[in-house]
């Protein structure tokens, strides 16, 4: 957990080495990276030497930024400043939290409000809209050792001006009472529930001196009065096999299919591994530490749900990852958004664009706030009218002339689009012909494709001239899923559509409006599209579309 700047700058570049290399190519990307934006550059200044914590807040500059949308169009963005010598030199310093507003999808920012509270350090802001357009303001509330709050601020005007709500959560004692290391709760991080309720989770260090003992655990109270108090704790994720398991950093999202999720760090046993658990109400939660998320992610996680049903997963390993089955399974993006990632957050702020906002390391030391857009490869189409760059051809011989992409195949061979960013949900369509005796067909959620027949996991659907179109799965093997009988001719252009919908496969030849199939089978969810031949026959394929 990063309560005291990630427990020391050397650990940090460590980890950051430990997870420099990135794939070439990630089956569910590129997302790619454009323009970035500046939230706040804090100027340096001359200190009077180390804080509370320890650090010599002159350089720090500003860190741990959250955004959101507001109900209007406006987005809001909350960030830790340092910008005074800290409460252990002056009564009322401290580090502050100022709030952002953008008007233009957050390409430029303007500071609306600052938010302190003397002698103590503020941190780990995040903001939620209620359905009455008030704002909330969750955050922690520190003297070292001594106090340690999980405080909520409301705004009635938009985020210009701040008022104290509630205490989520607190545990205070006198000045080293509370032990070294320090018992405190940090990162609240709030989300709307279905019944309209406020549900905030966050790390706990309270329940260490208990039995059973827990050094952390992620715990969660409930608001049915808007933030004004809060119910009883309930715990989230623990170790219970293992007292020293450190869960933190903990941030949640509904997904499109009604479930909650939520990501975390698991430090003290699991290096700081990301660990997920799943809710069907979010109150509601199984005993233990979860799930292990199987890709190079570690350390301060962030989790978005986009609008297609895709999750994507950050950390500050400097690793992208996307998810197009609720979590179960994760592949790596190829390239990161920035050179450094310390408390990322992503948001979705167009069809196919993200906003990584990260604290980003700078040459006078500490950091600034910024934004990198991203665009998420949407729709994909090829006429062949010229070429097919962007394909990897696997087998026969091909050629891209009279606006056809044309195959002679021997050993039912291949030509893939990579990369490309297979969605949850999404339709593929192209024309097929066969020149002679044979079969054609189109390829979708394909990974691990090399030279051969079923050398591949995914799918095909296709048409023969036997007289079927068919729908299979590969698994460097073939499995039928389904055949149907259908008139098919040679030399006769015949149009296919694939439309791909959480588990459900449909297939249309020729009537666009009935499918020849109907089937549900979810074994593969990612991985890129193309296109294939047949076995000794000669196919062309034109007018390729994904959507």
């Amino acid at each position: 957990m990063f309560k005291k700047w990630f427990v020391s700058l050397s650990a940090s570049l460590s980890l950051l080495l430990i997870f420099a290399a990135i794939p070439v190519y990630a089956a569910n990307g590129p997302v790619v990276w454009g323009t970035t934006s500046t939230i706040t550059n804090i100027n340096t200044f001359t200190d009077a030497g180390p804080d509370a914590r320890g650090l010599r807040p002159g350089t720090f500059g500003s860190e741990y930024a959250r955004m959101i949308k507001l109900a209007n169009g406006d987005w809001l963005a909350v960030a830790a400043i340092y910008d005074n010598n800290g409460y252990t030199k002056v009564s009322w310093g401290g580090t502050r939290l100022q709030v952002f507003r953008s008007t233009d999808n957050c390409r430029t920012w303007s500071l609306m409000s600052t938010l302190w509270e003397d002698g103590r350090d503020l941190d780990n802001g995040q903001l939620l809209q209620l359905p009455n357009g008030d704002l909330l303001l969750a955050m922690r509330s520190v003297r070292w050792q001594e106090s340690y709050k999980l405080r909520v601020y409301k705004s009635v005007n938009g985020g210009a001006n701040w008022s104290y709500l509630s205490t989520i959560d607190e545990n205070n004692g006198a000045p080293g009472a509370l032990g070294n290391p320090d018992k405190g709760v940090y990162e609240p991080h709030m989300q709307l529930l279905n019944d309209g309720s406020v549900g905030v989770m966050y790390a706990s260090e309270k329940h260490v001196t208990e039995n059973p003992s827990y050094s952390q655990i992620i715990s969660q109270k409930i608001s049915t009065n808007g933030g004004a108090s809060w119910g009883n704790e309930i715990y989230v994720a623990w170790d219970p096999s293992n007292s020293g398991a450190r869960p933190g950093m903990p941030v949640w999202t509904k997904m499109a299919n009604g479930q909650y999720i939520v990501a975390f760090e698991v430090c003290g046993t699991q290096s700081c591994r990301i660990f997920t658990k799943k809710s069907a109400d979010g109150k509601t939660w199984t005993s233990g530490i979860g799930t292990q998320v199987q890709s190079n992610q570690q350390g301060g996680p962030y989790i978005l749900s986009l609008a297609d049903g895709r999750l994507l997963l950050s950390s500050n390993s400097n690793v992208l990852s996307l998810s197009n089955d609720y979590g179960n399974t994760w592949v790596d993006n190829d390239i990161p958004a920035f050179g450094n990632s310390w408390w990322t957050a992503m948001y979705q702020t167009g069809a196919n664009e993200i906003a990584f906002v990260d604290s980003v390391d700078r040459s006078v030391g500490g950091h600034n706030v910024q934004v990198r857009f991203g665009t998420l490869s949407g729709a994909y189409s090829n006429d062949f009218s010229a070429n097919d760059n962007g394909w990897a051809r696997y087998g026969g011989s091909w050629a891209v002339n009279g606006g056809t992409y044309n195959l002679n195949s021997v050993n039912a061979d291949k030509s893939l689009l990579t990369p490309y960013p297979s969605k949850m949900n999404y339709t593929l369509e192209g024309d097929i012909r066969l020149n002679n005796a044979g079969q054609g067909s189109l390829l979708f959620n394909v990974t691990g494709p090399g030279t051969g027949a079923d050398t591949q996991k995914g799918y095909a659907a296709g048409i023969d001239s036997a007289g079927e179109v068919w729908l299979g799965r590969f698994n460097n093997n073939w499995t039928s899923l389904q055949t149907v009988n259908t008139p098919i001719a040679v030399n006769t252009w015949y149009h296919m559509k694939v439309v791909v919908n959480n588990g459900n496969i449909k297939v249309y030849v020729g009537d666009m409006t009935v499918p020849k199939i109907d089937k549900n089978d979810a074994v593969f969810t990612s991985g890129t599209v193309g296109v294939r031949g047949g076995f000794g026959n000669s196919v062309s394929f034109d007018n390729f579309t994904v959507n």
